[in-house]
């Protein structure tokens, strides 16, 4: 706020309530201070007006908020009630221009000084937690595959990309995300080690060596057994071949262990692109990505790819995510994750042994997998479904899912992701308790 502004309203006090006063407002904006100053992610979380008071400073530079303004373009932040503006935090310019996703916008000073602090603060946040060898970044108002499309676009501009090898992950997202980008996708094969589905590197090289004008899109985060691919061996592979390689870390920021294999990745091979889904990382609505590169001009050119303006709405929420969450907030929502990460596997152990299953062994810091060997598996699903568990995931013997062909077991994933509580957990396998009892 003016200083001007506040010497005068503090004039109209006396000396000492002006004096204690002046304490309580320094102390409410101290913060916002140091993040002006900074840029960073900050060390303990802002509380939640301290980030309405920012976002409202920044939004009333805003063009369309000037009660003397002729607006007479097809484009001027116009809105039908307060309550539509209030979603996207009174940004109505959006962000960016027709050519560049983060150009200042004349008429938008305010959005624009706000993303240009939320992709600082994200690159920051994505350095502070694990990935310190990246150099630019970029929160993206899409969500992960519309995120990877338009990675892969912009490096089949830059590079003459036409195909992507794609280790087998069985999901619908960025398979539709390759194709959207005019790419075509070539099926990497996966192997069964013991429980595990594990990416076979072995024919990866083979393909990368046949195939021509070739990018990889691997992935570090996927439901039981499949485990993450080794994206320290394929980022060497990809520095032998030239070839670019784009990491889906759709919810990988909240493991240690994830981010310090993508840091090893970046160290020893060749790492173009690296996507993050806010919503699974960073508790926000679901529509926002962090996409970072040890590259800066990969991220200048993405920015450049995106068609059109944008919503600002995804980028500020992220923005007020990290500003609330802090560093040290975010550090205790991983050892949450890994606490509950444990809890759940132990809880699925005790319950398997009893009904005659057991826990498949793969190496997955989120999720849990219980065989259900001579269970209807989707009839199992449909309960918990019926009994207001959300999220887990029931797969058929052989059934498309399991990222392979013919897997031996049905089986059902539970995940203990980051922001879950211990008592939905705990709901969530008793529930699964019962029903088990119910369809043996």
């Amino acid at each position: 706020m003016n200083d001007e502004i506040i010497t005068r309203l503090m004039d109209l006090l006396p000396e000492s309530m002006r004096r204690r006063a002046g304490v309580t407002f320094e102390s409410l904006m101290a913060p916002i201070k140091d993040l002006l100053n900074r840029r960073q992610f900050p060390a303990t979380g802002l509380t939640d007006l301290q980030v309405e008071w920012l976002l409202r400073m920044l939004s009333s530079m805003d063009s369309d908020k000037d009660p003397e303004a002729a607006r007479v373009g097809e484009r001027e932040g116009r809105i039908a009630s307060d309550l539509i503006g209030e979603l996207s935090a009174g940004f109505n310019h959006g962000i960016g221009r027709s050519g560049h996703i983060t150009a200042p916008q004349p008429k938008a000073a305010g959005a624009s000084l706000m993303q240009r602090l939320a992709n600082q603060v994200s690159l920051d946040a994505i350095r502070k937690l694990g990935l310190p060898n990246v150099r630019g970044g970029i929160v993206l108002p899409m969500s992960t595959g519309m995120s990877i499309a338009l990675s892969l676009s912009y490096l089949r501009a830059k590079y003459g990309t036409e195909r992507v090898l794609y280790p087998r992950i069985d999901h619908r997202s960025p398979t539709r995300g390759i194709a959207l980008s005019g790419l075509r996708e070539v099926a990497v094969e996966t192997r069964i080690d013991g429980d595990a589905v594990q990416c076979d590197c072995e024919h990866l090289e083979e393909v990368a060596s046949r195939e021509t004008n070739c990018a990889v899109l691997a992935t570090t985060t996927f439901f039981a057994p499949r485990e993450p691919d080794p994206v320290k061996e394929i980022a060497k592979i990809c520095q032998e071949k030239d070839m670019p390689m784009v990491i889906n870390n759709a919810y990988g920021v909240q493991s240690e262990e994830i981010m310090e294999t993508i840091r090893s990745a970046i160290d020893a091979g060749r790492v173009d692109v690296v996507i993050q889904s806010n919503d699974k990382n960073f508790l926000t609505p679901v529509g926002g990505s962090v996409v970072v590169s040890p590259d800066e001009g990969s991220i200048e050119g993405i920015a450049e790819t995106y068609a059109g303006r944008a919503s600002a709405a995804p980028v500020v929420q992220t923005l007020a995510a990290l500003l609330v969450l802090g560093y040290q907030g975010y550090l205790e929502l991983r050892e949450q994750q890994k606490m509950n990460r444990e809890f759940l596997e132990n809880t699925l152990s005790g319950m398997a042994e009893e009904f005659g299953q057991r826990v498949l062994k793969a190496k997955n810091p989120v999720s849990c997998a219980i065989t259900l060997d001579d269970i209807n598996a989707d009839e199992l699903g449909a309960r918990l479904y019926t009994r207001r568990v959300t999220g887990p995931r029931a797969v058929e013997k052989g059934a498309w899912g399991s990222s392979v062909d013919d897997y031996p077991h049905s089986y059902l994933v539970m995940n203990a992701a980051i922001g879950a509580r211990k008592k939905d957990l705990e709901g969530a396998t008793a529930k699964l308790y019962k029903e088990l009892g119910e369809v043996s």
